[in-house]
């Protein structure tokens, strides 16, 4: 299985199976002209930003009685409970209840289809976090399937270069490398970096995470040189973006070194 990075520190939100996930925010709606949403907003934010610092624990039981009161007071596709549910699905999955979390989520990508529309940005979002979740479970045709077709849409909406496209491209690849197909990941990867350069440029975040992927790959693949090389480039970029005691930036720097020594002829 390829790693997962560490979470850039820009509040991007936590680590979903080996990508960046990235929760729907948990603000609901504060032009509306009732009484029931702002408890409600409180509640859901509490519960997702006790799930963005891995306090799942604490998160789950604020994220079902939000869920409860959410369907109750406003229904169950009003896009506003739909962002609590998928919340709860992905909790449920951080928590190791993968059965109820794939069900829930399930359930939520069928609603927003329903309510939004299959394009809509949203169902998307659900739709590939099923994907992750699916790759999880260790569903890998499942995963697949859904990553690509989530891609194929993401680009017809967004064009090649948009993150949402290269993130749903990396999970395809990291799907390839989970089930095994490791040349198959790091050739994807490859040229999701080159896009990601072309269209975002090399010391983006997405460009950096993508590249640690793909030198992961190319290690999996005892490809040392290559790998080194896309290592360094990461790991300089990453001091770019975020310093140098940054997470990202010393773990791949730690990569850079353990490969060294890996590659280092005996004595």
């Amino acid at each position: 299985m390829v790693a997962a990075p560490t979470s850039p520190p820009d509040g991007a939100g936590g680590i979903f199976a080996g990508s960046l996930f990235m929760l729907e925010s948990a603000v609901v709606d504060q032009n509306r002209a009732d009484d029931d949403r702002p408890g409600l907003r409180s509640r859901t934010a509490l519960a997702a930003a006790y799930l963005g610092s891995g306090k799942v624990a604490a998160a789950v039981p604020l994220f079902e009685t939000a869920l409860t009161d959410a369907r109750r007071l406003l229904g169950p596709t009003d896009p506003d409970t739909l962002i609590v549910e998928g919340n709860l699905a992905a909790a449920y999955i951080m928590a190791d209840q993968d059965n109820t979390g794939l069900e829930l989520m399930t359930r939520n990508v069928a609603l927003r289809e329903q309510a939004l529309g299959r394009d809509h940005p949203a169902t998307l979002t659900a739709s590939d976090a099923l994907a992750t979740a699916h790759r999880m479970a260790g569903r890998f045709r499942e995963a697949a399937d859904r990553h690509a077709d989530v891609a194929e849409r993401r680009t017809r909406a967004l064009g090649p270069g948009h993150p949402d496209v290269l993130t749903s491209r990396a999970g395809l690849a990291l799907t390839r490398a989970d089930a095994g197909d490791l040349t198959g990941a790091a050739d994807l990867l490859a040229t999701t970096v080159a896009t990601a350069e072309q269209f975002l440029g090399r010391s983006h975040t997405m460009t950096v995470t993508l590249r640690g992927h793909l030198a992961e790959c190319l290690v999996g693949l005892g490809r040392v040189g290559p790998a080194r090389d896309e290592f360094e480039r990461a790991a300089v970029d990453a001091e770019q973006l975020w310093g140098a005691k940054a997470p990202e930036t010393v773990r791949l720097r730690d990569e850079l070194l353990s490969l060294a020594r890996t590659a280092r002829p005996a004595l």
